[in-house]
């Protein structure tokens, strides 16, 4: 063996905004990340996807440049994408991998659904049932523990991971938040991205909580175009209190989702949030208030779904089991710290 390579699973996680290369090494750990946003094309009718060429051009790029080096050498390959866009992305890189590029590494043809890869490693890493909620631009709740019928007028939406039969239901999170966001940094004169340096008080919730008025954000439900131009923003004196306001509403609107994938007689007792939100103070510990019979955990990785499309390969590309699995759990405590 030549000990001047590190072996590596390279990952391909295509999002629907950010394109992201990865490489893992043995013990699982990232290596190796070069991320592109490549704007989406449009179909025969004139729709939204993904454009192909340009991501096949880049994903060959990223290879052909690590191949380049003397740092790194493939032992697996994998793509993790929506299904709307894996079957044509397996085949480019299907392509792209009989081109000699990669190696020696093999690539099955068979990519993972990303919903399904952000999941792989909650279920091989806990030893308890759980919900997952994947967020970023969806609020996707799984639950891969559903043993009971699902509650009244609760739709029956299932993906496959492993040998389970997981329920789904999603929320459009990110546009709705971002263009909400917006719409304060105007009215407060505020620029860059302060939201991301407000935290929450567990007193803060209570007290919106206790607040009879109800909602102040999306009073009618998440309005056409996702901006609430309604809400007062008026008697707000920070932008930090206008912030805490839309987060707990739009939360409000999260949990319609949530709901959908409790199923009568459920038994977990826990959440993970993974992915953007997961970051977020506000957006976690107004959750955990929001489902205080769960134990809510965030994830401060931010690379579930190609540590995910990594792990299914893993056997095949180092022919060994799969090492410990580091998740950067974080509890979100139902009080003030």
């Amino acid at each position: 063996m030549d000990l001047n390579f590190t072996d590596v699973i390279a990952v391909f996680d295509i999002g629907r905004t950010w394109k992201r290369f990865r490489l893992f090494d043995r013990s699982l750990n990232p290596v190796h990340t070069e991320e592109r946003i490549i704007a989406e094309a449009r179909d025969e009718q004139g729709l939204p996807c993904e454009d192909i060429p340009a991501i096949t051009g880049w994903m060959e790029g990223c290879l052909r440049g690590v191949a380049g080096t003397s740092l790194y050498r493939f032992a697996g390959l994998n793509i993790a994408a929506g299904d709307d866009s894996l079957p044509k992305l397996e085949k480019a890189l299907t392509a792209i991998v009989k081109s000699g590029i990669a190696g020696d590494s093999a690539f099955s043809g068979k990519g993972i659904n990303s919903t399904t890869a952000s999941l792989v490693p909650y279920l091989k890493g806990s030893d308890r049932p759980f919900i997952l909620v994947s967020t970023g631009t969806w609020c996707t709740f799984m639950n891969p523990f559903d043993t009971g019928h699902p509650g009244a007028g609760n739709p029956v939406t299932l993906i496959t991971a492993g040998d389970r039969k997981v329920r789904i239901s999603q929320f459009r999170l990110g546009d709705i938040h971002d263009r909400n966001v917006t719409r304060l940094d105007d009215h407060f004169g505020v620029t860059g991205e302060l939201y991301k340096t407000i935290k929450i008080k567990h007193k803060k919730i209570g007290k919106i909580q206790a607040n009879r008025r109800g909602r102040v954000f999306f009073r009618h439900g998440i309005p056409e175009g996702h901006t609430d131009t309604v809400a007062d923003l008026s008697h707000f004196l920070t932008y930090a209190d206008a912030y805490h306001q839309m987060m707990y509403d739009l939360v409000d609107e999260c949990l319609s989702a949530y709901r959908e994938i409790i199923t009568e007689g459920d038994t977990t007792e826990i959440v993970y949030v993974t992915g953007g939100f997961a970051l977020n103070d506000t957006f976690v510990r107004t959750l955990a208030a929001r489902i205080p019979e769960k134990r809510v955990y965030a994830s401060t990785i931010e690379y579930a779904t190609a540590l995910g499309a990594a792990m299914e390969v893993y056997r095949q590309a180092f022919d060994a089991g799969l090492p410990p699995v580091y998740l950067g759990l974080k509890a979100i405590l139902l009080r003030d710290e």
